[in-house]
């Protein structure tokens, strides 16, 4: 009960900035990765899944686990997820291996094209930008997030 209250106040709080994740990460997974997610402005992150209705995002981070890595699958769901017909997106591309549990693991050559070639394609015909330096992800939503401070 208390997670729930938790989670009530934390929707509630002006502290808290809505972040769309597009992806299937585990619970455990998605608090770890968020807590090491800068925070801007010392405000806290507040992950909305990829249907989950009611406020509107402020950031958006597709979830890809390189262990399992399906590049159709990801491209289905940043065409699905993310609003078309917008200046081109900034979307934070998470690594995350799970069976070490490391975020932003070391890829093979081919999962790295892969990764590369999906950047390209969301660019080209989404107008999505990947983006997997959280710190460059984060400079581009500085403005954004102080809007929605107020």
């Amino acid at each position: 009960m208390s997670d729930q209250a938790a989670g009530l106040r934390a929707r509630l709080s002006p502290a808290a900035v809505p972040l769309r994740v597009l992806g299937e990460p585990g619970d455990d997974a998605l608090g770890r990765a968020l807590a090491t997610l800068p925070a801007p402005e010392g405000r806290t992150w507040l992950a909305l899944g990829e249907h989950e209705a009611g406020m509107s995002p402020v950031g958006w981070l597709l979830w890809v686990d390189t262990t399992r890595l399906d590049v159709a699958d990801l491209y289905r769901r940043l065409k699905l997820a993310v609003p078309a017909g917008r200046a081109r997106v900034p979307v934070l591309c998470w690594l995350h291996d799970s069976r070490g549990g490391t975020f932003f693991p070391a890829l093979d050559e081919e999962s790295a094209r892969l990764l590369d070639n999906l950047g390209v394609t969301a660019a080209r015909f989404l107008g999505i930008e990947l983006i997997r330096d959280p710190a460059s992800w984060l400079s581009r939503y500085s403005p954004k997030v102080r809007a929605s401070a107020g």
